[in-house]
């Protein structure tokens, strides 16, 4: 996902991202050829020092868990120097302040060493931080008000240079800091966060898209200012989750972090300037039917809601959507574990089977998951659809979720075209999502036990480590490769182990990242009918349809030799099913025994050009 993630550019949040200001990625060099890349946990973890977490999927926030007596907390989301932070509200100051060190905030970084507990982190001493400052210039004098008008040490403030994108920020346990910078025009980001004693924080966020700083200026960031981000909508006690995402372009990139938290508790300032076609406010609502427990256990409903301002963070701050002007999704949710709480985004918990219905603003696009948190609020699993349009106003249509098998997929979409497992110049990528559901346009990860990946070139040994994802530097000539992947897992029943195999050729691809092409591989996708329980019956003949999903841009033959195995015995033994070749691909015929079970499956494929790919998955469905 690091790579997917970083194709989306700057600026997004949590759990369902709009694409427009997509996902914040991390760039990670070719490493020395004797040895893979440093591999993040592909899903985790972070528990941060105030005892949120914050559910990682390699670079994308799944989820942000506030920890017991903290539910009305908002969190702020950016990158800086290379790695993406999450800030609870009430632990701005101190992190502005150096009183907290900001590294046990980077969740990027301690999910990819391997803390998945940054209150037992034992971070190396760090160097000097050194804050940019003008030695010539203006000087911004800047102070802050909080909701009662008193001036607060409970604030944070970033101004970047809208040429240079060079970052420029302030303290003083006063209320009121000096910065430095050279004249010219910036881009402003603040907040103001109210008292910790309780678990709700008010949040107050400014931002300012062209602050002309052509002489010295004095600023008032008063949080009585600020308004509430509100909607009008057929459900009225509809509420939620907010992403505010304001996004600024300098003559480098663009800048602009997140707010991400309760409706109930974030409020904005309009803007006091403008930059018309430089700057775009955009906010994404994530609202469902509340419990009346702080969560949104049942809720039949869900709204995805987007919309934006060019230029400037508008006066009005309330918006209306209509059900019949948005475009209707029925999701229908199998079950993977009997009796647990799966989440459809952050506005609804539902015990599989469920049926949620969601409207969506035409034209949005979206991340969209379901996800599973044990008891400690620690990520199980995770599927997702990645984004592509909604329809149109409307519309209506039927997405079916966890149904099984489980194993890996290589999706895509028009919107966001992916290279799952590519090569450019002599550096190899592997990212392959192991725990899919069915629908083709989705992907899965999953906590596991154990993982392995091996690769050999022209049969000899190359690569050899303990993680599924992986980046590589390879000889440059062409030579046939085959990788091999193992995962474990007991967060499920099913797919409690996944193998696969691919042989391909492949040789140098002049060019840099940007010419990545993917690699000739292809998925085996398994697509039984079962029911929301992920059954079948028993003592039946039983049709199995198989297809192989190609990587987009993959150069692949004709697919022929396709072969599959069951077994009812977790893997001991195995009996070959009759495979037939039909318009979409390829269906295998088994004959269940007339006793309950798991099955498990294998199977095989190798096209005209002699690529080949295999896959065996323990534990594929359960017969009834």
């Amino acid at each position: 996902m690091n790579r997917l993630i970083s194709r989306l550019g700057a600026g997004s949040v949590a759990l369902c991202t709009v694409l427009a200001l997509g996902v914040p990625g991390m760039g990670q060099a070719a490493p020395a050829r004797s040895a893979p890349a440093p591999s993040p946990a592909r899903t985790g973890t972070v528990t941060l020092v105030t005892g949120d977490k914050v559910a990682l999927d390699r670079e994308r926030v799944v989820a942000i868990t506030p920890a017991p007596g903290r539910v009305g907390t908002s969190f702020r989301q950016y990158r800086q120097d290379g790695e993406l932070y999450v800030v609870p509200a009430d632990q701005f100051a101190r992190v502005a302040s150096g009183r907290l060190d900001k590294r046990l905030f980077a969740v990027s970084a301690l999910a990819r060493s391997g803390v998945s507990d940054a209150r037992a982190a034992d971070l190396p001493r760090r160097a000097v931080q050194r804050q940019a400052v003008a030695t010539d210039g203006v000087t911004l004098t800047l102070t802050f008000l909080d909701r009662r008008g008193i001036p607060t040490a409970d604030y944070f403030v970033s101004l970047f240079d809208t040429v240079s994108r060079q970052e420029y920020s302030g303290y003083h346990e006063s209320g009121t800091t000096t910065v430095t910078v050279p004249a010219g025009h910036y881009y402003l980001e603040a907040g103001v966060s109210g008292a910790s004693s309780t678990d709700v924080v008010p949040f107050d966020f400014f931002v300012e898209p062209d602050i002309a700083a052509t002489g010295d200026l004095a600023l008032t960031f008063d949080a009585r200012d600020a308004k509430p981000l509100t909607f009008g909508l057929d459900r009225p006690g509809a509420t939620g989750i907010l992403d505010v995402m304001p996004s600024r372009q300098t003559g480098v990139a663009a800048v602009g972090s997140t707010v991400h938290g309760p409706q109930d508790e974030i409020r904005v300032r309009p803007s006091r300037t403008s930059a018309a076609g430089q700057f775009t406010f955009t906010v994404a609502a994530h609202l469902g039917k509340p419990d009346g427990n702080g969560g949104f256990l049942g809720s039949p409903y869900q709204y995805h809601l987007q919309w934006s301002e060019d230029g400037t963070v508008p006066a009005n701050l309330h918006r209306v959507f209509h059900d019949a002007d948005l475009a209707k999704v029925r999701n229908v949710i199998a079950a993977q574990v009997p009796g647990a709480v799966d989440r459809k985004l952050y506005s609804a918990y539902v015990q599989p089977p469920a049926t949620i219905t969601e409207f969506t603003s035409p034209g949005a696009a979206f991340f969209e998951d379901v996800y599973e948190l044990d008891a400690d609020n620690n990520l199980n699993w995770q599927i997702a659809d990645l984004p592509r349009q909604a329809g149109i106003a409307g519309s209506t249509r039927t997405e079916k979720w966890n149904v099984g098998p489980f194993g890996p997929a290589f999706a895509t979409s028009p919107v966001l075209p992916v290279v799952w497992c590519g090569r450019f110049g002599d550096q190899m990528n592997f990212e392959i999502p192991h725990f899919s559901d069915q629908n083709p346009d989705h992907f899965g990860f999953s906590g596991t036990l154990a993982e392995e990946m091996r690769m050999f070139r022209n049969g000899q040994p190359l690569i050899s480590q303990d993680s599924e994802f992986g980046i590589f530097t390879v000889p440059p000539g062409t030579a046939t490769y085959r990788l091999e992947t193992r995962s474990t897992r007991d967060t499920s029943p099913f797919s409690t182990e996944v193998r696969g195999a691919w042989t391909f050729r492949s040789g140098h691809v002049a060019g840099g990242p940007a010419n990545e092409a993917a690699l000739p591989m292809a998925a085996l996708r398994f697509a039984p009918a079962l029911d929301q329980q992920n059954r079948a019956a028993a003592g039946q003949r039983f049709k199995i349809p198989l297809y192989l999903q190609a990587q987009q841009g993959a150069v692949l033959g004709e697919w022929g030799n396709v072969t599959l195995d069951a077994s009812y015995d977790d893997g001991a033994t195995w009996q070959a099913a009759p495979v037939v070749k039909t318009a979409k691909g390829f269906t295998a015929t088994v004959t269940h025994p007339a006793t309950t079970g798991f099955v498990s499956l294998r199977a095989s494929a190798t096209d005209s050009l002699g690529n080949k790919t295999e896959l065996t998955i323990i534990h594929a469905y359960l017969l009834k």
